[in-house]
């Protein structure tokens, strides 16, 4: 079920399932006609200013200039832009290596500088172990930093604690071989502030990817005169406030509900769980998991956390704690038999659920009402007609792992409903708003799902272009006409003819 700010939301999360997707879901949304890269415009070393002034701002600043290697190093890698890169590293520093390329070792060419921030993550961590030097401080700071920007935090470590073991090794023999000179003490404060910085431009870079995500996504929204406001995007101190604020309120509801709760955080939900660590955390991912496929059945860029900060789910062991947080923290009186809702706080997202024994009816479920959030976080908050919106859940629920309940609920009930008479254009026409919605015996699920069903099979791209023209702002039943070809009794008068034949 689906309420004007309330939706059912069961969470499925005690095994893990590969999900099968059919290929028909993949034309759900156009793809892209043109992709914006990602922003990869940041150095690797923002400018630091620090309360103390200039003089720790240079302690702590990278102290590798440019030096010319003894002898060049072969190395294969790749740029975050897809471009693969085979030759020698012939110099470096702190901001960048010195590359010539296999194909102009022979002619006169000279190298070209690329920054380390450019190198696609999953092979700067080589590159950086091939060029840098473990016998030298400064090399092994170098190397921690980049190895963080790799996502390659242990072996970043491990480079930080050899730094400072050789500064204590060389300053115990007085050597003057180390070109850097540092004490332990100095080796520890350069390692805080090369944590810091990776941090910081990783944040950067994630603000930027997630900013170039939004302008993909949002090309393609056609924009109607007096239409709703697309959602603002966050700047990364927004996003980061966003984040905590999410936090502070789940806690909150823990606190005022008696909820002894579990917290984990994932890329894109905040679970807070009155069960055991180990069963969040296998739900963490089964969440992260069934988001990340959803964008792509939508089409929406990969990675793009479309929430504000990050969706709270509160996941409860009984039907009876699930009611008390509902009333508790919500003011709501749920009748029995509702396994879970979803709160719609403005931009923000809070679901409350249960744990049930019906896995295969958790995770359909999970899937319909990640489905629901995501339709109603992408581009802007306008709304699908109730019968699409809980016509596409199921779908998509439904087509996307093969145990499934959802189709052999739903279609038995929208074919007796068909083949006996009933109106499907009048189905179309419920709403929550009236109070009409779902109908008899709940009949618009079954109905939207089979509609949304011949919707996508058969024109997958004009489906795709009616569900962006709704985004945008257009009344759904104008977009019906303009970007999908029909009028409401035009289309029902079809499904019902196309159900009467199918079996």
């Amino acid at each position: 079920m689906c309420w004007p700010n309330l939706m059912s939301t069961p969470l499925s999360s005690r095994r893990s399932r590969s999900i099968i997707v059919l290929s028909a879901l993949f034309v759900v949304v156009a793809c892209m006609t043109e992709r914006v890269r990602a922003t990869n415009g940041f150095p690797l070393h923002e400018e630091e200013e620090t309360a103390s002034g200039g003089s720790d701002a240079e302690s702590t600043a990278p102290t590798l200039p440019r030096e010319v290697l003894a002898k060049p190093v072969s190395v294969r890698f790749r740029m975050r832009d897809g471009a693969r890169k085979s030759g020698k590293v012939t110099a470096l520093s702190s901001e960048a290596i010195e590359f010539l390329a296999a194909e102009s070792e022979k002619s006169s060419s000279t190298a070209t500088t690329m920054r380390w921030l450019d190198v696609l993550p999953d092979d700067l961590d080589e590159l950086a172990t091939k060029t840098l030097d473990d016998a030298r401080v400064d090399h092994l700071l170098l190397k921690g930093e980049l190895l963080l920007l790799a996502f390659k935090d242990r072996a970043a470590e491990s480079a930080f604690d050899k730094a400072e073991s050789l500064a204590e090794k060389l300053a115990k023999k007085a050597a003057k071989s180390d070109a850097t000179g540092l004490s332990p003490a100095e080796v520890r404060t350069r390692s805080d502030a090369a944590r810091t910085r990776a941090r910081d431009t990783l944040a950067n870079l994630e603000h930027a990817t997630r900013l170039a995500k939004h302008a993909e996504m949002s090309a393609r929204i056609p924009q109607v005169d007096g239409g709703v406001a697309a959602w603002p995007v966050l700047t990364r101190e927004e996003h980061e406030t966003a984040v905590a604020a999410m936090k502070a309120r789940a806690e909150e509801i823990c606190k005022v509900s008696g909820m002894q709760a579990v917290p984990v955080e994932t890329r894109y939900f905040l679970l807070y769980a009155a069960t055991k660590r180990d069963a969040v955390v296998e739900c963490a991912r089964s969440l992260d998991a069934m988001y990340e496929k959803v964008l792509e059945l939508f089409g929406i860029p990969a990675g793009l956390n479309l929430f504000w900060g990050k969706a709270v789910v509160l996941l409860q062991p009984s039907e009876e704690k699930f009611r008390l947080v509902e009333q508790a923290a919500f003011g709501a009186m749920i009748p029995r038999g509702v396994v879970g809702l979803c709160h719609q706080v403005g931009p923000q997202v809070f679901v409350n659920i249960f744990w049930t024994d019906d896995q295969d009816r958790f995770d359909s479920t999970l899937l319909h009402e990640t489905v629901h959030g995501i339709v109603h976080r992408y581009h802007s908050a306008a709304r699908l007609p109730d019968w699409a919106n809980e016509g596409l859940s199921e779908y998509i629920a439904a087509v996307s792992f093969k145990s499934s309940p959802v189709d052999k609920e739903r279609r038995p009930q929208a074919l007796e409903f068909i083949r006996g008479g009933g109106n499907v254009a009048n189905v179309m026409r419920l709403t929550y708003e009236n109070g009409s919605w779902p109908g008899p015996n709940a009949i618009g699920y079954a109905v939207g799902y089979v509609i949304v069903e011949l919707m996508i099979r058969q024109q997958p791209d004009r489906f795709g272009a009616w569900l962006r023209a709704i985004k945008g702002g257009k009344q759904w039943e104008r977009a019906l006409v303009e970007d999908f070809g029909y009028t409401v009794d035009q289309f029902g008068a079809r499904a019902v003819d196309f159900y009467k034949r199918s079996k």
